[in-house]
């Protein structure tokens, strides 16, 4: 059985004014967790962060992650950046938009797609265990007001420039600025942040899919909000808790640091109260 990790965070980027804080941190802190309470070793965790995280390189380090597991391997792909969405380019999806993730060079007319990432996760042989975790936004408001340098949080969401232009020049927006990177089933609307779907990885999400998700000073240090509290719940528990309970925890203490964000997991329901990193 082995264990391998892709962690991928980007405070850098070559849009003017998008640049993060947080995101090189959170890749830190989980892979101290991950060797402290997981059994990774540091040699088979494959870390991208800034101008390395380009779109080639972070799918090239995913497809290898997921195509080169076997039965009984554990896998973690971890995204620290921000998120996006944009028009639908093949009719798949219900609210006619497509998630992204967004590297370090990215480019709005060849996106990272979620139709992509839904592809290469599907390749996951039987018998692997696959966890998502997704630290970015997967909606959020049409604004080019960018959040000033040095203010204490930041939302991990860019606004596509294709619906920019079209909101300026009277046009029609193409679909709705929502969505998710999960998958879950077409359609359905959520009614716990807790989901059911037929998905063979296990995906936490920073927030709802109305919501953004945090780039934030906490405790002296800049870092995504939901990695950290994440990472502060497994130290501890010292990492023996379900994904239920990891949860649970992750949830409870953003609200209590009053983050409105509020992580989702989704996947099988069978595989709720498995151990984490089981």
């Amino acid at each position: 059985m082995a264990k391998r990790a892709v962690l991928i965070g980007i405070n850098r980027y070559q849009i003017p004014g998008s640049d993060l804080r947080g995101c090189v941190n959170d890749v830190k802190n989980l892979q101290q967790a991950l060797t402290t309470y997981y059994g990774f070793s540091n040699q088979d965790i494959a870390s991208l962060t800034d101008l390395k995280a380009t779109k080639k390189a972070m799918q090239s380090a995913i497809k290898k992650l997921v195509t080169g597991g076997k039965k009984g391997d554990v896998l973690l792909l971890h995204y620290s950046g921000h998120g996006a969405n944009v028009p639908d380019d093949n009719g798949d999806e219900a609210d006619h938009r497509d998630e992204i993730l967004c590297p370090t060079d990215l480019d709005w007319n060849d996106p990272l797609r979620d139709d992509w990432l839904r592809k290469t996760f599907n390749k996951l042989r039987s018998g692997v265990s696959l966890t998502v975790i997704m630290d970015c936004c997967h909606s959020g408001t049409n604004t080019r007001v960018f959040t000033p340098p040095d203010a204490p949080i930041k939302e991990r969401f860019l606004p596509c420039p294709l619906d920019l232009m079209a909101s300026e020049s009277g046009r029609k927006l193409r679909g709705t600025l929502r969505g998710q990177l999960g998958k879950a089933p077409r359609g359905r609307k959520r009614k716990s942040d807790i989901v059911h779907a037929d998905i063979q990885e296990l995906l936490i999400t920073g927030c709802r899919d109305t919501q953004t998700s945090a780039d934030a000073q906490i405790g002296g240090t800049f870092n995504g909000a939901l990695t950290y509290y994440l990472v502060e719940s497994i130290r501890e528990t010292k990492g023996n808790l379900t994904y239920r309970e990891l949860h649970q925890r992750t949830v409870a203490k953003l609200k209590s640091n009053e983050y409105d964000q509020v992580p989702q997991l989704e996947g099988r329901r069978t595989s709720f109260d498995r151990p984490f990193l089981s």
